[in-house]
């Protein structure tokens, strides 16, 4: 009898009538390619959204003190893939640096910034080109929030670029090239040469005091008309903002506020960085080749009796005077980068608070709302990874949209279908 069943069954099977529509197969292999492809990719976007949201990361570590941040103790090279600036900014740079081969004429320069955490980050300047032949291309504020660059096109052309690292925005003010931030980075002095300072026809021109971010002009003084202006100029604004010193050569001018010169004096040595003046205001310091510190009256530009300076420290990096250039200040002890690779605190024995790679040939830091002691550096952060850099926002609000696109012929059930392969 089973043998019997079997039989009518295939005979009933056979005559049917039933047909397979032709391509069934291979629309129905096509349809599954189509849902895996779809589920890996809605997988994928879920995975980026979860990663990228900012709350799921854990929070760095508080700092020491409220809004104090620690140096790191060693700089390093930025690793491979490290973010731009403007994809990952920061709250404030702590340091930031140019390498030598990255300090090419006729391209972009590169810059790293290095963050609170060990956070690297890159910026591409579009140009590198000094205010001056004694200033630096890249003048980082003293609470790490801005950085003024140069921006001289040609003959009197000269302007500043200001990159703000909390956005990595960048805006030009026309009021001159940076020649310096006043300690507390509320003021800087912009110089404008009337021609082309870099050649040895005499030239003059005007250092401009701003305020910033906004680059509102506040004061002015003159320069005295020189052979090649631009090759030995600097300038330095006392603590409360109300004198600017400016150097020609061997010629250090003290301007007060309404213009008016407090005192002319011939040095020997060149002005010592921005934060040149001592923190009370009284006296203006210059560094020589041998290291030292050497002190000018602020009141009369007499001279005084030196302070410590980097009177044997190793020097390391590339030769370029001052030898000491002090950025900072704790307490009456100067913070001083000497060469272009160590930042000093020039206290008795000096010691090292930061240390750069050899290869950096420009060399900046922050020194506002900075801790006493530097911290030991960890392992480098480089940032989001370019698929990551979008908001976690975005990238669920797309997986949503290409759930959307899938379940938009079947609304009611089409996820549950299409899970099922229905």
């Amino acid at each position: 009898m089973t043998t019997e069943l079997g039989r009518i069954m295939h005979d009933v099977a056979d005559n049917a009538g039933m047909r397979v529509p032709s391509g069934l197969y291979a629309r129905a292999r096509r349809a599954r390619r189509r849902r895996l492809t779809a589920l890996a990719a809605i997988t994928t976007l879920l995975i980026a959204g979860v990663i990228a949201l900012p709350g799921w990361r854990p929070s760095p570590p508080a700092p020491a003190e409220p809004g104090i941040d620690q140096l790191p103790t060693v700089l390093v090279s930025p690793p491979a893939g490290t973010a731009a600036l403007s994809d990952a900014p920061l709250p404030r740079a702590l340091a930031l640096y140019a390498t030598a081969d990255q300090f090419l004429p006729d391209e972009n320069s590169p810059l790293t910034v290095v963050g609170s955490e060990d956070r690297y980050r890159e910026y591409d300047r579009p140009e590198w080109t000094f205010a001056s032949g004694s200033t630096n291309t890249i003048l980082l504020s003293p609470d790490g929030r801005y950085v003024l660059m140069a921006r001289w096109e040609s003959g009197d052309n000269t302007r500043s670029r200001l990159l703000d690292i909390t956005t990595g925005d960048v805006r030009t003010i026309d009021a001159g090239a940076p020649l310096t931030w006043s300690p507390d980075g509320a003021l800087a002095a912009l110089v404008h040469y009337d021609g082309d300072g870099t050649s040895d026809d005499t030239v003059g021109g005007q250092v401009t005091v701003v305020s910033m971010p906004t680059g509102r002009e506040v004061w002015q003084v003159p320069l005295t008309p020189l052979p090649g202006v631009f090759r030995e100029l600097r300038a330095a604004l006392s603590p409360d903002g109300s004198m600017l010193a400016v150097q020609q050569r061997d010629e250090v001018t003290a301007y007060r506020r309404d213009g008016t010169v407090a005192w002319r004096a011939r040095v020997a040595g060149q002005l010592a960085g921005r934060a040149a003046w001592t923190p009370d205001g009284r006296r203006l310091l210059l560094s020589d080749a041998q290291g030292r510190l050497l002190p000018l009256d602020a009141a009369s530009g007499a001279a005084m009796t030196a302070l410590r300076g980097g009177e044997g420290i190793q020097r390391v990096g590339r030769e370029m005077t001052p030898l000491v250039d002090v950025v900072g200040w704790r307490g009456e002890t100067a913070l001083a980068i000497v060469g272009n690779q160590r930042l000093y605190e020039l206290s008795d024995p000096p010691r090292v608070l930061l240390t750069a790679p050899d290869t950096v040939y420009e060399l900046d830091v922050a020194t506002a709302r900075i801790g006493a002691q530097p911290r030991v550096s960890g392992a480098p952060d480089p940032g989001p990874p370019p698929p990551f850099r979008l908001p976690g926002w975005a990238v669920a609000l797309a997986a949503v949209a290409v759930i959307a696109v899938l379940s938009r012929r079947r609304p009611r059930h089409a996820v549950r279908d299409w899970l099922r392969g229905v």
